[in-house]
């Protein structure tokens, strides 16, 4: 038997949401809808409190994502019509002001009315239909003088009188077809002449015309100290010494060069002075405190008091009683701090404290859990009725016969009152204390 359609909350809540369809503790009291006339949100079923009674209101995903074809939005009023932007196709848009105005439309049309003269398809439609047709258009046409003088797919005949030749050769001179090629070749790459030296002095001196990379000679007589000089070949400027290389290679190690360096004496208080103030890399810092130590001692306290296992203990040969454990190991040895308890006691406050009572109210800032909450499996695979609020505990509490028989009859299990006393009694024989909840009470009615 399904008792969802009993134990469902109604969506909205409102005055239909009584004592008798809320099954919560007892002393609570049912919630109450402020905004009756808001629906819910999500997908409903059923009758929400908001629309009329007797009338479905049936929502589905289609119907929700389709929300212009199933509940498309109310059109718009006819005094507005004449304010919105009207985007069909041929209709004539009006100014809102002469919205409303009919005189305009005892008017046909607007303007002065012209004549028809041909029609457009007899402008098209020039083809002869025959060819009597054709003859006749001919004999019609041949009374005009342009007919005569330029009829059609001829030239225009003015009564010249052409020579011979050129009836044979035609107008103008006839252009040379090569066939080779070799006239297209010569207009794309030219042939290189060679220009005249004295030529193009005069270019250069007219017009500056000088040829790519070619120096400008302005006719100065170039002398130094051994006489004249050719400024083609003459380099200007002073003396420029030969580049240093591997200057900083040849510092650092002066054997490249094959030049040693002579060793500098210095002042042995300059020495001592570096030593006490440089710190040399990898290795410590002198301080001044003499170097009475040697080069392998080691400073501090060691790390292992006395000899401990390590690797080679552990591979060793040792007897039964050196491979016992400390006598220390998880116990305490130190007078006044031995702990002598049972074996199973365990220390420490539980983190469900069941030991103790919860509270008739709690708090919302008590996060403390007493035992009555939900385990994770209930949060992994909760109940079918929690969606409406109803937990596995509502079934199972102890509710009296006239309740019971109340949710079963809203439920819509005709039960006279003699089986319901019956069924009952029966279901108080399953408990201890002669209690009937609605699981004992419906598996009695099941097994019955």
């Amino acid at each position: 038997m399904d008792m969802s359609s009993t134990l469902r909350k109604p969506d909205g809540g409102g005055a239909g949401y009584s004592n008798l369809s809320f099954l919560g503790p007892p002393g609570l009291a049912a919630p109450r809808d402020n905004a009756p006339g808001l629906p819910s949100a999500g997908l409903t079923e059923g009758f929400p409190s908001y629309q009329k009674p007797g009338v479905p209101r049936e929502e589905s995903a289609e119907m929700t994502l389709k929300p212009n074809y199933y509940n498309p939005a109310p059109p718009t009023p006819d005094y507005m019509k004449r304010w919105r932007k009207d985007t069909t196709p041929g209709k004539v848009i009006l100014h809102p002001g002469v919205h409303d105005d009919k005189n305009h439309e005892q008017l046909d049309v607007y303007g002065r009315p012209e004549p028809v003269g041909v029609k457009v398809h007899e402008v098209l439609d020039v083809a002869p239909k025959s060819e009597i047709a054709e003859k006749r258009i001919e004999k019609k046409e041949a009374i005009y003088l342009s007919h005569k003088r330029e009829p059609l797919g001829k030239p225009y005949k003015r009564g010249h009188a052409l020579p011979n030749e050129l009836l044979q050769s035609g107008f103008g001179t006839p252009t040379p077809q090569d066939v080779s090629g070799d006239a297209s070749k010569e207009l794309l790459h030219p042939p290189e002449t060679l220009h005249d030296p004295h030529e193009h002095q005069m270019y250069v001196r007219s017009h500056a015309n000088f040829a790519p990379g070619e120096q400008r000679h302005r006719g100065y007589s170039w002398v130094d100290k051994n006489g004249q000089i050719d400024p083609a070949r003459y380099s200007f400027g002073a003396d420029v010494k030969p580049r240093e290389l591997n200057g900083v290679a040849r510092t650092l190690n002066p054997s490249i060069d094959g030049q040693g360096r002579e060793q500098l004496v210095v002042p042995k208080r300059l020495e001592e002075f570096r030593e006490v103030n440089g710190e040399p890399l990898g290795k410590p810092k002198y301080l001044g405190h003499a170097k009475h130590t040697p080069s392998d001692h080691v400073f501090g306290t060691p790390s292992q008091r006395g000899p401990e296992w390590g690797v080679r203990e552990c591979m060793a040969n040792y007897s039964a009683e050196e491979q016992q454990p400390d006598p220390d190991l998880g116990i305490s040895v130190r007078p006044g701090w031995r702990n002598s308890a049972d074996a199973d006691r365990v220390f420490g406050t539980p983190t469900i404290r069941s030991d103790i009572r919860a509270p008739g109210l709690k708090s919302v800032a008590d996060h403390q859990n007493y035992g009555d909450e939900v385990p994770a499996g209930a949060l992994l695979y909760p109940s079918r009725f929690i969606d409406s609020g109803i937990s596995g505990k509502d079934f199972l509490e102890a509710r009296s016969k006239e309740e019971i028989a109340e949710i079963f009859t809203a439920a819509g299990e005709n039960i006279d009152e003699d089986h319901i006393a019956a069924i009952f009694s029966q279901a108080a024989t399953l408990d201890p204390k002669g209690r009937v909840s609605i699981e004992s009470f419906r598996r009695t009615l099941n097994g019955s």
